[in-house]
């Protein structure tokens, strides 16, 4: 290509482009310097000819020839990038496409994360295990960049039980459902009908920690699981396992400057100046873990299947750091100040049972699927200061309970209609119920006590009142149709409508046009435009709770009450019902594969949100501060609530190139993927006339709140992994760039962009590297180490304590984490 020709990138697009391209350029000559060893293994199926579950209903579609773009990774990628345990981490460091930011200090947040696809919030895509919907969290995320979705809890998913993973990067409403926004995640468990395998791995974070000037080891992680497959009959399965992984917290904050955060400034806090008293890092968990999956013919043509999955977690996390003479402390209790510990106890379980079978020409699939999650709320070394020093120091904050129940059923069949092909007709129904209830905590943890002014609640509380939990349900009834047929040799096109039925929200309808068309059998074009509707989880409809975060500009702490859309204060401060989101998508691609061996996908989208729900901005005031007082609420100092507020358009791009080859006496699998992404905010609701009438100043989202929507994952990623095998070697290598990152700024001496205080946090390089050596025919010794090079994101502004007085030196979005290397060894039998 003449250079004139080349598009006008940014710099850093400009190279991620290049490294692919230099990638697929070396790979002929790669492959000419090797021939095939006789020792070397056998070439593996490429991922592009594995058959899909997610994107078709037609059996025997491949990934190649889908009309719409999905990754498939296998046993051993999956089994790599879960070094660490933690299934979000992993599908992070497998597709560009998501991101897995962790925040911490966060209360919930450090139980229950969730992951983004295509830069969208981590509800607005869905996960199915073995094509079935999987239920979401019970916990509503308050306080990170997306603040007020309910996310899938992906890591209440065993890690030992995958097998391999689907993503399928296109809306799918129409489809699949509603939450299908920016496409569908498949965990498919493991079914061997023979063997087992149990294993072993420990691992740390040790790193170089320069805000500190220390060498740390923490995070210490010890994960043991084995699992094992038993034949049932001619063709069935019964494969079942367990796991459990200890992983120590890690703390990645900095020196406090006392003067700036203690409350007032007594001698007891200066005297603390300069030690690390908050805490920014991962939890401390335990994480226990059981699945089965089964399969059995119970009749000619007849076969009953079951899977299941439970994960019981306790993590401990982090609040803010509470000085001596802050009005919040009890000096009886606390001489020293103290940072209260949240404590999550969550019980996640999931059962699906079916049969298929069989009509005439009809094949039949009827199942029914319970799906649960509760989450124990609690807190230890807090106090409520106005209890003084009778006050307790462990409470029970709230108890949340959420469950679905739901029965389906499946029916797929080919048509003759004399077009030369047959055509693949799916059509389907589903009953869906839902239950959430919230309990109230210990009285201790919402009381308002005798103490003159100390603030009532436990710190890093307060506790649900009994008046404000919450028991509501709902029934949903979904029928859909699909489908699918080669109109002629070369062009593909597919049909999907869903129309759903809420009993809380109404109807919708929504539909999908897909198509593929093949230039060549090594080179076709796809595309597929789509509608989706996400209704509001019912956790979103109940859910309130109270936190202490920053006020507007970053100079004290406040206690935000984030309340349900239908409670009275909240529409006061003028809450609405909340309405579904509405999303349209679009998406452009190809495919090539000029040789056997090698593969190019290119795939361009969009996707138009209205309606989108977000978290309003905490409304504090002096206005607002004197309404709360003479109605009675002095207990906290701002509102917020959940409302559909925003429009946005997200565009992107995924690139994907694989080529494998004959290399040192093995098999050597080479990929570039690279992700660009951007948000636009079209449109903002920013006031009400309720909301006018307590304060005409207020916005129901501040600029900072819009910017961080804007900017809240990189703009680009590029992920470069090798992977090469021999008869008793094995190396893989993964080196990963997220792209640059903007977040708004506490310092008002920062730059202006768009009119927000903000600082930009470069991009940055991380490297993963594992080597395998084959002890035995069975036993198998893994070394490795995620992000060896000890990268960390850049650091925040220490001007005018952006970093909130030197003890949150980094900025918690950037998906590359807080906690510098990690690395491990892993003992696998297999028998």
């Amino acid at each position: 290509m003449p250079r004139s020709t080349l598009p006008a990138l940014p710099l850093p697009l400009r190279r991620s482009a290049l490294a692919c391209a230099a990638l697929l350029a070396a790979m002929p000559a790669a492959q000419a310097q090797d021939a095939p060893s006789p020792d070397a293994p056998a070439v593996n199926l490429a991922a592009i000819d594995q058959v899909t579950v997610v994107g078709s209903r037609a059996r025997n579609r491949t990934v190649f020839d889908s009309a719409v773009p999905v990754d498939r990774f296998g046993p051993r990628e999956v089994d790599n990038a879960l070094a660490s345990g933690d299934l979000g981490a992993a599908l992070q460091e497998l597709a560009p496409s998501i991101n897995f930011p962790r925040i911490e200090s966060s209360g919930a947040a450090d139980s229950v994360r969730g992951i983004q696809l295509r830069g969208l919030a981590p509800d607005q895509v869905l996960v199915l295990v073995n094509g079935k919907r999987r239920h979401a969290s019970s916990v509503l995320d308050t306080e990170s960049s997306f603040a007020g979705i309910v996310p899938v809890d992906v890591n209440a998913i065993p890690p030992g039980a995958i097998d391999h993973i689907e993503i399928l990067r296109d809306g799918a409403g129409a489809q699949y459902g509603s939450d299908a926004v920016a496409g569908v995640i498949n965990i498919v468990l493991k079914k061997a009908r023979t063997g087992g395998s149990a294993s072993v791995s420990y691992g740390a974070n040790h790193t170089d920690f320069q805000p500190t000037d220390e060498r740390k080891t923490d995070g210490q992680t010890v994960i043991v699981n084995a699992d094992y497959g038993v034949p049932l009959g001619d063709n069935g399965f019964l494969r079942f396992g367990a796991e459990t992984r200890e992983r120590n917290p890690t703390n990645r904050a900095g020196r406090s400057d006392a003067g700036w955060t203690s409350w007032n400034s007594t001698p007891q806090d200066l005297a603390l100046d300069g030690q690390v008293l908050f805490k920014s890092g991962d939890s401390e968990q335990r994480n226990h873990y059981a699945f089965y999956n089964t399969q059995v013919e119970i009749a000619n043509g007849v076969d009953a299947y079951s899977f299941a999955t439970i994960n019981k977690r306790k993590s401990d996390g982090s609040a803010y750091f509470r000085y001596p003479g802050d009005p919040s402390n009890v000096p009886e209790l606390y001489p020293n100040g103290y940072r209260p510990t949240t404590k999550g106890d969550m019980t996640d379980v999931s059962v699906v049972a079916g049969l298929r079978f069989a009509s005439g020409p009809w094949n039949w699939d009827l199942s029914a699927r319970h799906g649960g999650n509760e989450f124990h709320y609690d807190l230890a070394h807090s106090v409520n200061a106005s209890l003084g020093a009778a006050s307790p120091t462990r409470f029970h904050l709230s108890t949340f309970d959420y469950d679905q129940n739901a029965v389906n059923a499946d029916l797929t069949r080919e048509l003759d209609l004399g077009i030369g092909a047959p055509v693949n007709l799916a059509l389907g129904a589903e009953y869906v119920r839902e239950t959430y209830t919230s309990s109230p905590g210990d009285p201790a943890s919402y009381a308002a006590g005798p103490a003159i002014g100390a603030p009532p609640g436990a710190q890093a509380g307060p506790g649900l009142r009994p008046q404000d939990s919450f028991d509501g349900s709902r029934s949903v009834r979904s029928v859909y149709a699909d489908i699918e047929s080669d109109l002629t040799a070369r062009l593909l096109v597919g049909l999907a409508a869903r129309y759903s039925d809420y009993s809380d929200f109404g109807n919708a309808s929504t539909g999908k046009l897909s198509a593929r068309y093949k230039l060549s059998d090594t080179f076709l074009l796809r595309g597929s435009l789509s509608n989706s509707f996400r209704a509001p989880a019912l956790v979103q409809t109940g859910f309130r709770f109270s936190t202490l975060n920053f006020n507007s500009d970053g100079t004290a702490l406040q206690t935000a009450s984030l309340l349900p859309a239908s409670d009275a204060l909240a529409r006061a401060f003028g809450a609405q019902d909340l309405d579904p989101e509405k999303s349209t998508n679009l998406s452009l691609g190809a495919a090539w594969r000029p040789q056997r061996n090698t593969n190019v996908t290119v795939d361009a989208y969009r996707i138009k949100l209205k309606d989108r729900i977000t978290r309003t901005s905490d409304l504090q005031s002096d206005a607002a501060t004197a309404y709360l007082a003479g109605i009675g609420r002095s207990d906290i100092q701002s509102v917020a609530y959940l409302a559909n507020l925003l429009d946005t358009t997200t565009t992107g791009l995924d690139v994907v190139v694989h080529h494998d080859l004959p290399f040192a006496g093995g098999r050597l699998d080479l990929n570039a993927a690279l992700n660009l992404n951007k948000t636009k905010v079209d449109g903002v609701r920013q006031s009400s006339a309720a909301l006018g009438q307590i304060d005409p100043e207020l916005t129901l989202l501040t600029e900072n709140n819009l910017f961080r929507i804007r900017n809240a994952s990189p703009r680009n990623k590029l992920v470069l992994s090798a992977d090469w095998q021999a008869a008793r070697w094995g190396v893989q290598a993964r080196a990963t760039r997220f792209g640059e990152l903007k977040d708004f700024s506490y310092d008002d001496e920062a730059e202006l962009i768009d009119g927000v205080h903000a600082q930009r946090f470069g991009a940055v390089w991380t490297l993963d590297l594992e080597a395998q050596y084959k002890l035995s025919k069975q036993l198998t010794l893994a070394v490795g180490g995620d992000n060896i090079l000890d990268r960390y994101p850049q650091r925040v502004r220490e001007t005018n304590n952006a970093t909130y007085g030197g003890a949150l030196p980094y900025n918690f979005i950037n998906p590359i984490g807080l906690n510098g290397a990690y690395y491990y060894g892993r003992l696998r039998y297999t028998f």
